[in-house]
């Protein structure tokens, strides 16, 4: 087996709602032991809540990449398995492990899984309620990702009415979460003003004020958890509106934050950019959407230290050996 030079720090990234698509991971699950245990094990706890198998649902030869994969009771569970089985098949491929873990939005559930805050069983549970709760309490929502200058959101009426910011990816892409009806219309507006955006599936406008009537269940649900201290430091694109965030870090009212505040992926990388300029960056996302944003961050110089491993084209297996390859060689 090729052995692994120590480059640090070495990031591993974990996506959010967004990123997900039917058959994300099935050359692994085909051939690679290791992620073929891990989802096995986390489908037959996601079974028991969820009432059938996420496994076969994502891996239906009926579904293919390009269908939408949209309904959040089943999308939660599949991103947070695969992202996890992923994690877990990297370790397994001697892959050296990660300094820090970096989520987005659902993303740091499945950073604080690995980082043993939870064991892994009881973050699932906890993702599948999330799940119910907001099917139940918050459908009928929409998010649009828009390749403008983030500036825009303030300047162009378009977002004036039925909308607010989410997330910002980088100086020019940023997300808005609002009611279908009305993110469709803003889409049609955009359109003809020949500004790209491109609609997200999902079925929730998470990041915004329209998930404030869940709050009070959500907060609720998640009181009686027990969560450990990292074990691995995550780092969070969810911003502080008090001040206190490590001071709660994992508590409800954390955990709430990162589902209801806006996304600020492009602050939180510029941050640990600068602490830590020679770091490694490991997309361990189901889309590569994690290392494309980074790199659109980033310096070019830092690009051969972002790595993708898992796309919607299907070579995870051949990706896996060329970026250990890879990471044979950074310094």
């Amino acid at each position: 087996m090729t052995e692994v030079i120590r480059a640090e720090p070495i990031v591993w990234m974990f996506s959010g709602q967004g990123t997900q698509y039917f058959q994300m991971g099935r050359a692994l699950y085909d051939s690679n032991e290791t992620f073929r245990f891990w989802m096995d094990r986390l489908d037959r706890v996601a079974a028991n809540y969820v009432g059938q198998s996420i496994v076969e649902m994502l891996y239906d030869e009926k579904q293919s990449q390009s269908q939408p994969f949209e309904q959040t009771l089943y999308t939660h569970p599949a991103l947070f398995m695969v992202q996890y089985s992923l994690a877990k098949t990297l370790l397994a491929e001697n892959f050296p492990p990660p300094d820090y873990l970096f989520g987005a939005s659902l993303g740091e559930f499945v950073a604080a899984a690995l980082a043993d805050v939870a064991d892994v069983e009881a973050m699932l549970f906890d993702i599948i309620k999330q799940a119910r709760l907001f099917d139940s309490h918050c459908g009928g929502g929409a998010m649009l990702a828009v390749i403008d200058d983030v500036d825009s959101f303030q300047s162009n009426p378009v977002f004036s009415d039925g909308c607010e910011l989410a997330g910002v990816n980088f100086d020019r892409c940023f997300v808005v979460s609002g009611l279908k009806s009305k993110i469709l219309l803003i889409a049609g507006q955009l359109r003809q003003q020949d500004i790209t955006h491109q609609l997200l599936p999902v079925s929730v406008a998470f990041h915004s004020s329209l998930v404030e009537v869940a709050k009070e269940t959500f907060s609720k649900m998640f009181a009686g958890g027990v969560y450990r201290s990292a074990k691995i430091p995550v780092v969070s694109c969810a911003v502080s509106t008090d001040g206190n965030e490590e001071d709660e870090r994992f508590s409800p009212a954390y955990w709430w934050r990162v589902i209801r505040q806006p996304i600020e992926f492009r602050q939180a990388l510029a941050e640990f950019h600068y602490n830590h300029p020679q770091a490694v960056y490991l997309d361990v996302g189901p889309s590569g959407n994690m290392a494309a944003l980074t790199k659109y961050n980033l310096p070019e110089s830092v690009h051969k230290r972002i790595m993708p491993i898992m796309t919607p084209f299907g070579n995870d297996n051949e990706n896996i050996k060329a970026i250990r390859d890879r990471l044979q060689v950074l310094v």
